[in-house]
C-alpha cells in the first residue's frame, strides 16, 4: 500500500511541475539583449479610410508605375513606350502585359484621356 501511495504522490508532483513550468516562464521578464515578445498582428489588416487613387498609365512616370503597381521598371518602361492608351484594356490587347499581370493591376490603373489623344 505504501508503494502505491508513493507512486501516486510522485505522479501528482510530476503533473504539477510540468503544468507550472510554462506559467513560470511567462512571469519572468525578458533577459537583457532579448526583446520582449510583441503581440501578434491581426490576421486581417485594419481598414483604411480611403482607397488609393488609380495610376494614370498615360501620364505616370516610370518610377511611379513601378512603385504603385508593384511591377519591374522594365515593364513600366514598356508601358510608357506603348502610350497613348484609350483604355486600360489596351495593356492586354497590345501585349504590353501578360493576362496574369493585367488581372493583378487592372483595379489600380486608369487611362485618362487628354485633349492631345485622338
Amino acid at each position: 500500500m505504501t508503494i502505491r501511495t508513493l507512486r501516486t504522490c510522485l505522479a501528482a508532483a510530476l503533473l504539477l511541475l510540468t503544468a507550472a513550468a510554462p506559467l513560470a516562464a511567462e512571469d519572468q521578464p525578458a533577459a537583457k539583449g532579448k526583446a520582449a515578445r510583441a503581440p501578434k498582428a491581426p490576421a486581417i489588416a485594419p481598414r483604411t479610410k480611403g482607397k488609393l487613387k488609380p495610376v494614370d498609365i498615360n501620364g505616370a512616370a516610370k518610377n511611379e508605375l513601378s512603385f504603385m503597381l508593384g511591377i519591374p521598371e522594365e515593364l513600366a518602361a514598356k508601358i510608357i513606350a506603348g502610350r497613348p492608351y484609350h483604355s486600360k484594356a489596351h495593356l492586354l490587347t497590345r501585349n504590353i502585359v501578360t493576362p496574369e499581370v493585367y488581372a493583378r493591376i487592372k483595379d489600380k490603373v486608369v487611362a485618362k484621356q487628354s485633349g492631345a489623344i485622338r
